[in-house]
C-alpha cells in the first residue's frame, strides 16, 4: 500500500494500514524540521512507547528546497520502517509497491558489504551528481545504470552507508522533479549490524 503518498497529501489527522503484520497508524500532526543545507526535513519518525506504531509528524507546507517548485518533502526513516519498505518492495516490485529502493554507496562499497535486499538497485552518488542522472530522458538514464528511470509517480527510497549521502541524492532527485522522497537515515551500517 502507498502510505507514504498518502501521508503526503494529507495534514493533522490519521491514515490506518493494513497489512498482513500489522496496523500501523500514521499520526500527522503539528511540524518538527531537521534543519540541513538547503534542505528542510518534512517529517519525523519515532516509535509510540509500548506499541508497534510509528507516529509521523508532518508540516503540510514543508518543502525540500524553498525555491523548488515540485513542493518536494523528504522522510526521513529508520529501520523497521525501512524493513517495512523492503519487504514491500521485495514482494511486490516497483510496480505493486510504488517504491524504487536505491542505495547509492560507490559500487566497490556495495559489492565489499552486499545489498540491503537483491532487489535494491545501485546508484551511486558520483553518477547521480556527476552524470545528473536524474535530469536524463529514461533510455538514457536505464542505458547508464541497468535499470528503468523512475516515475514521478514512484516513492524514491535512498541509502547509503550512513543516511548522508542519501539526503544528498534526495536533493539531486527534488531537483529534477520528484516528490516523494525518502531517507533511509541509517543506512548500510546500521542495516548490516540490526539484522
Amino acid at each position: 500500500m502507498r502510505w507514504f503518498s498518502k501521508a503526503l497529501s494529507s495534514s493533522n489527522y490519521g491514515i490506518m494500514r493494513n497489512n498482513k503484520k500489522t496496523t500501523m497508524a500514521l499520526l500527522l500532526c503539528g511540524a518538527r524540521y531537521l534543519k540541513l543545507p538547503a534542505i528542510a526535513t518534512a517529517f519525523s519518525v519515532s516509535s509510540l512507547a509500548g506499541s508497534s506504531r510509528s507516529a509521523f509528524h508532518a508540516s503540510s507546507n514543508s518543502r525540500l528546497f524553498s525555491s523548488s517548485p515540485s513542493g518536494s518533502t523528504l522522510t526521513n526513516i529508520g529501520f523497521d520502517e525501512m524493513k517495512e519498505i523492503v519487504e514491500d518492495y521485495e514482494q511486490g516490485g516497483r510496480e505493486d509497491s510504488g517504491y524504487l529502493v536505491m542505495d547509492v554507496r560507490e559500487y566497490n562499497e556495495v559489492e565489499a558489504s552486499g545489498k540491503i535486499s537483491p532487489t535494491t538497485q545501485t546508484l551511486p552518488l558520483s553518477i547521480i551528481s556527476q552524470q545528473q542522472a536524474f535530469e536524463m530522458d529514461a533510455e538514457e538514464f536505464e542505458s547508464l545504470v541497468g535499470f528503468p528511470k523512475p516515475t514521478p509517480e514512484e516513492t524514491l527510497v535512498f541509502s547509503c552507508a550512513a543516511g548522508i549521502r542519501s539526503v544528498t541524492a534526495a536533493q539531486w532527485a527534488a531537483q529534477a522533479g520528484f516528490t516523494q522522497l525518502v531517507n533511509y537515515q541509517g543506512g548500510a551500517s546500521e542495516w548490516f549490524s540490526v539484522n
